[in-house]
């Protein structure tokens, strides 16, 4: 037991995110429901997939979103439910991410709100990078996989985004609307229940899955703001981002994989330690003396959130490696495809050609 004390609510099965690519069960656990109207041999595709049926039985379970990705595209490929991930987060948002989603409900403004979850997200949530941009007229708020070897992401991302849609809508009221949404995903072939529940203009084989509102909404006050309620949740992610095991290397990677994905570098060579440092509010010294202490480097952690990246932009656009390279701050595609040999051992062309091949293998 630890001398501090925190809301009874908020509890993380023993913090069950160790190890990247995990996710907490509670957006999931209407699944099995779902694949039993559907006829499907509830145990036997479960751990067919990588899991156990136990896991069900509890939001605080963690999950393998390769795991995930196999689940949901056996129930695309395999009933009548096409689109699995939207049809079980219709209803899924700030409920659904736990501490982090109490926190965000009681934040002062949208923008508050979804920093919040952004700082926060890998205590519910250890396998994908949110971000925000905006400039003086729209705003986009994003969500990435950085997993590799995960399949049926299109029906991940589906899911992730109505819960993005849902949490905006929840924290500023029913009638918000999104101005778009963007999708990774190629067109699907029924696009009617994409457009029942966002219920804006959709855009899909794109390079961003995000939705994207009016700027002026992050101003927009939460419906449920609280200050006090808001400081103690915060009070406990912090406690819990404490008592978790993730080291500072981790952190520095995911503020890499932050700015990288968010865009804010593309064609650069990438944030330096200098800009690193800073959000951290310490000298590049302090920085490298702090990862020193951990066995690694900065430039260790800057190649690792590249090679993260590449791999989730060759598996889930249709960027071609050029403009994967230009994204990644390359000055070609040339040294973008060295670096890749030398991180894969195959070049990304073959690499991109290898993922699709394995997920049609996996349906």
């Amino acid at each position: 037991m630890t001398s501090r004390e925190i809301s009874p609510t908020c509890r993380l099965a023993a913090l069950g995110l160790a190890t990247d690519g995990m996710v907490r069960m509670a957006p999931l656990l209407g699944l099995p429901q779902l694949m039993a109207r559907e006829g499907l041999n509830l145990n036997a595709v479960i751990h067919a997939c990588g899991c156990t049926p136990e896991l069900f039985s509890d939001p605080d379970n963690t999950i393998a979103f390769s795991s995930i990705g196999r689940l949901l595209a056996h129930v695309a490929a395999n009933t009548s439910c096409a689109y699995p991930g939207l049809t079980l987060c219709r209803d899924a948002g700030l409920n659904v991410a736990g501490p982090v989603g109490r926190a965000m409900r009681h934040a002062p403004s949208v923008e508050t709100a979804l920093r919040t979850l952004i700082l926060h997200l890998h205590l519910h949530d250890r396998g994908a990078i949110p971000y925000l941009c905006q400039d003086s007229h729209q705003a986009l708020f994003g969500y990435t996989l950085v997993c590799a070897d995960v399949t049926g992401t299109e029906h991940v991302y589906d899911g992730a985004l109505a819960i993005a849609w849902n949490m905006i809508r929840e924290l500023v009221g029913p009638d918000w609307r999104a101005s778009e949404v963007r999708f990774f995903r190629a067109p699907p072939a029924d696009i009617t229940p994409f457009r029942e529940h966002f219920r804006a203009p959709l855009r899909f084989a794109e390079q961003q899955a995000a939705v994207v509102f009016p700027a002026d909404d992050l101003k927009r006050l939460c419906i449920d703001a609280d200050e006090h309620r808001y400081a103690k949740a915060k009070s406990d992610l912090e406690f819990l981002g404490r008592t978790g095991d993730i080291g500072f290397a981790d952190e520095v990677r995911r503020v890499l994989l932050r700015l990288l994905v968010s865009g804010f570098y593309l064609g650069h060579k990438g944030p330096d330690r200098a800009e690193v440092a800073a959000l951290f509010a310490m000298h590049p010294r302090t920085l490298n003396r702090r990862l020193r202490e951990e066995k690694v480097t900065f430039a260790m952690l800057f190649a690792q959130a590249r090679y993260d990246l590449a791999r989730q932009l060759l598996r889930d656009t249709r960027l071609t490696v050029s403009e994967i390279a230009y994204a990644l701050g390359y000055a070609g595609s040339g040294p973008f495809s060295h670096a890749f040999r030398q991180w894969s051992g195959t070049p990304p062309g073959r690499w991109r050609d290898a993922q699709s091949s394995a997920s049609c293998r996996k349906l």
